[in-house]
Order: structure tokens, then C-alpha cells, then sequence
């Protein structure tokens, strides 16, 4: 399939799923933070069970984010990058970065429930919620946490 059959198609299924959940989030504001267009053209298809993929993805950047937040909290003895990012947070933003994992972990394992026991429902709520956390609590104190660790890299 073509990138253009796939992107149609994307676009076709996520308004049906959109239509069928009931959230409110816009494919663009959800490929804005998730890259939803980009996965599904690595995968090189749209899922029958789109609504499956789409968590599936948000999830997935979650998840990927606990995990380096995570070794920013309690870096590996002898990981020097590590070691020498976690270095560069005060008291106070490690708990920004908890605090910042929690929510991470929560989007992810709930998606994890969702997966077992098939909530179609709970899917709606799990879009919009990880789209606002994103947009209100994710970007506006990583980005804080992450110009720190940044600049910290660059002093000389």
C-alpha cells in the first residue's frame, strides 16, 4: 500500500472511531503529540481494530517517557549520562519528574486494563485524558525539566 492509501485510510478509520468512542480530540491535535500518521506508516497499515492502535500508540510515547524519566530519578550505577542528567535536578524537580511519571504510568497501564477487558467506553475518556495531560501537566514542565538537563549539557 501506497503512503497516501495508508494516510487515507487512517483518516477514514479515525473518524469512524472517533464518531463511534465520542472523544473529542482531532486527529491533528493527536498526531500533533502522538506521531499517530507516522506509526501507522511505519506499521505500513490501519488496524481493523484502530481504536486498539491508536492506544496502543499513545500508550506506547508514555511509556517511553516513564522509562526516561524514570532514569532520571534513579539512574543506573556507572551510567555516566545518566548519572550525570540526574545531577542536574534539584530536589524540587525530581518530584515534578515523579509526579510527571506517575501520570505516564497511569495513561500506560490503564491502557493496559483497557486492553484486557475490552472497554470501548474507557478507550473515549483514555484519548481525551491522555491528550490533556499532555497539553496541561506533560509538556509544560518537561519542557522545564528538560531546557534544565539541556543547558546543564552545554556549560563548558
Amino acid at each position: 500500500m501506497e503512503k497516501s492509501e495508508i494516510t487515507n485510510e487512517l483518516e477514514k478509520q479515525f473518524q469512524k472511531v472517533k464518531e463511534e468512542l465520542g472523544f473529542k480530540s482531532s486527529l491533528e491535535e493527536i498526531d500533533e503529540i502522538f506521531f499517530i500518521k507516522d506509526a501507522v506508516l511505519k506499521d505500513g497499515y490501519v488496524s481493523d481494530n484502530f481504536s486498539r492502535q491508536l492506544c496502543g500508540r499513545i500508550s506506547e510515547l508514555y511509556g517511553n517517557w516513564a522509562n526516561y524519566l524514570h532514569n532520571l530519578l534513579f539512574p543506573v550505577p556507572g551510567h555516566m549520562l545518566f548519572g550525570a542528567e540526574a545531577k542536574a535536578l534539584s530536589e524540587e524537580d525530581r518530584k515534578i519528574v515523579w509526579n510527571i511519571t506517575k501520570g505516564c504510568m497511569e495513561l500506560a497501564s490503564r491502557n493496559s486494563v483497557m486492553g484486557i477487558n475490552k472497554d470501548k467506553k474507557a478507550e473515549s475518556k483514555f484519548i481525551d485524558d491522555a491528550v490533556d495531560f499532555w497539553n496541561s501537566e506533560f509538556r509544560p514542565k518537561i519542557g522545564l525539566i528538560v531546557q534544565k538537563i539541556n543547558e546543564n549539557w552545554a556549560k563548558k
